[in-house]
């Protein structure tokens, strides 16, 4: 079969209202459903009450049940005796009022006689204290109109108009069929043996020992976790719909056409993942083309563009690229309106605000690309810190705050450029954001999680720039605290050169941190005989930390007193962006060895070698330590918790931790 050729490539707002106008308007039913679990779901019509509530006439006070007429003329002066069983009887609230007594005295408004009679000194009128039958609901008026979003108070109104089944839009059976030779199951996935140097740093860096038998791990080499048919799951649950996941699909065009037609059979949308760009094995082009038709190959969109918009007897059939960060992406932009017109929803634009942007973004003229940012507000102002761009990097998701849109036919955006960010958390969780840029470490992490502990709504958000570009992103006001280990090679000290140099005519603050081993990460037993920078022969592969990095600072600075010139070090300009990927670089042959801290290296079951003890410390402004959010950090920095967590990842020590020092 020919490699796909993309059709057209479409604008995104034309692709998808060509695809929605291509689709039948009937969909897709109505179903009845339990009132008691009705909540969130759209009534599919109008509901009428079937009994009256309250059904009868009913006593609305604890008192007596009295007849009108015999009450005239009571008075202060002039109360009037009422008789038991003659002219009352007592009664509760709610029960039946049955004539002759029409009207219900209070019973704090009764004085006792000691017969059983009562005196009273005001008249009751004719349904005093009553509740007719009808007073809330009348039979057979509009309880609820059509279209409407069954809320919790409308559950208790519609049991009391007697309906107990409801007539409401029915979820879209959304069928997803994951494909790819490559793939295996996320969910069934268990090579615990093979992998326990991996779980074990999980452990470690979580500071507990993972559960027997909960532990997956990674697949074996050249097989690939499928994980984007369980995000699509969940993502049709959240929004309104009825998930349906296939098993994985091989690279086989005809149990992909087969596949398709039970789909679009038994569902009433099909979602395909991935096979819908060019490559050798992607086939879902075609077999929508050769089962129904293609409406749509190619849509302008960064990342996502590989998206197919067809249909399969009659049912709308996208295909999504496999890439996490486009597959999310794409679904969100066509799956979910998609979904939206099944349920006769109004589409829900996301909440959006504007923000600066903290470093330029460079981009293509021929795309519309999402980039994911952090955000965090300094000083009032909203700051968007891009993460990761790869489509590949589903951790940026997890991390990111939101999108910023770079437009077609743009270049980019600049750095302290005014954006609007598409929000993925709400604003008012962001403003209690702690924003953290600069040098990386995972005890960030720890920070983070302790603070979340305290169920204060305060967190913390860490952008890894390497160490002199927080500082100078704290220059720039765009960051509250700079992690930083910037080495002064003329006295050996740490940071305090480093501050004085960016901020003369400032006072500043230098939080301190831990201090951390710092070595070189080497494959288990060290097979290289790695001791020092001297050891890092041509034929040593080396991964390096990006520029403004304090460990890269620390690296030339061991090179320097080697008498070694960068250039003779191979990888030298082949750059990591934390010390958690030196170390994954190392475990999986991607280079000898590399800078980084002692914790990442244990955390993977590899080897140290130690080149420093270095100071990792926080410099922020003065003004800054009254913020609530960075009290809280300075009380977890603090804190045993804190210290307990880091002894079990190890390397670290605390003699400073917490000390404030005006530079």
């Amino acid at each position: 079969m020919k490699r796909n050729l993309y059709l057209n490539i479409q604008e995104k707002e034309q692709a998808l209202s060509e695809f929605l106008k291509a689709l039948p308007y009937a969909m897709p039913g109505i179903e009845r459903i339990a009132v008691t679990e009705s909540r969130g779901r759209m009534t599919a019509e109008a509901v009428y009450a079937r009994c009256s509530s309250p059904s009868y006439n009913s006593c609305a006070m604890d008192g007596i049940a009295v007849i009108s007429a015999h009450t005239k003329g009571a008075s202060e002066d002039h109360p009037a005796v009422l008789k038991p069983e003659k002219d009352y009887v007592e009664v509760d609230t709610g029960d039946l009022l049955l004539p002759p007594y029409d009207a219900v005295i209070m019973a704090e408004e009764l004085i006792e006689e000691g017969d059983g009679t009562v005196r009273i000194t005001a008249p009751a009128h004719p349904l005093a204290h009553v509740r007719p039958a009808g007073e809330d609901i009348v039979a057979g008026e509009m309880v609820l109109p059509s279209n409407h979003v069954i809320r919790g108070i409308d559950i208790p109104v519609l049991l009391a108009a007697g309906i107990r089944r409801i007539p409401v839009v029915r979820r879209p059976v959304v069928g997803i069929l994951p494909t790819g030779d490559e793939m295996v199951d996320a969910a069934e996935q268990n090579t615990a043996e093979q992998n326990a140097a991996e779980q074990n740093a999980a452990a470690r860096y979580e500071g507990e020992q993972s559960a027997e038998g909960d532990a997956g791990g990674a697949p074996p080499d050249g097989k690939i976790l499928e994980t984007n048919s369980w995000m699509f799951f969940h993502l049709v649950e959240e929004n309104g719909g009825t998930a349906v996941r296939w098993p994985i699909i091989p690279d086989d065009p005809k149990q992909l056409s087969q596949a398709v037609e039970e789909a679009a059979e038994s569902c009433d949308l099909v979602i395909v993942n991935a096979g819908s760009s060019a490559g050798r094995d992607d086939y879902t082009v075609h077999v929508i083309r050769s089962l129904g038709e293609v409406l749509t190959h190619g849509v302008a969109i960064k990342p996502g563009k590989p998206v197919i918009l067809g249909k399969v007897r009659g049912k709308p059939v996208i295909g999504l690229p496999g890439y996490p960060v486009s597959a999310y992406l794409t679904f969100t932009e066509f799956v979910i309106p998609v979904m939206n017109r099944f349920l006769k929803r109004e589409e829900r634009p996301a909440q959006e605000a504007a923000a600066r942007i903290s470093k330029t973004l460079m981009s293509g003229l021929k795309y519309e690309e999402y980039v994911r940012v952090k955000l965090g507000v300094v000083e009032g102002q909203l700051i968007a810190a891009p993460l990761a761009r790869g489509a590949g990097a589903s951790m940026s998701l997890v991390r990111s705050d939101g999108f910023c849109v770079i437009p077609r036919s743009s270049e980019g955006i600049m750095a302290h450029e005014a954006v609007q960010v598409k929000l993925l958390r709400p604003l008012e969780e962001i403003e209690k954001t702690l924003v953290v840029t600069g040098s990386h470490d995972i005890i960030l992490d720890v920070i983070n999680d302790l603070m979340l502990e305290q169920n204060t709504g305060m967190n913390l958000s860490s952008a890894h720039v390497g160490s002199l570009s927080g500082l100078i992103a704290l220059r720039k006001r765009e960051t509250h605290l700079a992690p930083s280990h910037l080495l002064c090679e003329e006295d050996g000290t740490y940071n305090t050169a480093a501050v004085r140099e960016l901020f003369p005519d400032e006072q500043m603050v230098i939080i301190k941190g831990v201090r951390r081993r710092q070595g070189f990460i080497v494959k288990k037993g060290n097979p290289k005989g790695i001791r020092t920078a001297a050891d890092l022969t041509p034929q040593i592969r080396y991964i390096n930390r990006q520029r403004g990095a304090g460990t890269r600072v620390l690296f030339d600075y061991l090179l320097k007193q080697e008498g070694i010139d960068p250039a003779e070090i191979t990888g030298y300009e082949n750059e990591a962006a934390t010390h958690m990927s030196v170390a994954v670089a190392v475990q999986k042959d991607n280079a000898d060895t590399g800078m980084g801290i002692y914790s990442c290296a244990r955390a993977l079951g590899l080897d140290f070698v130690d080149a420093a003890f270095e100071e990792y410390d926080f410099v922020t402004r003065p003004a800054y330590l009254e913020l609530p959010y960075l009290k809280e950090f300075l009380r977890v920095l603090t804190s045993g918790e804190f210290r307990e967590r880091l002894e079990k990842l190890g390397g670290y020590s605390f003699e400073e931790t917490g000390e404030i020092r005006y530079v």
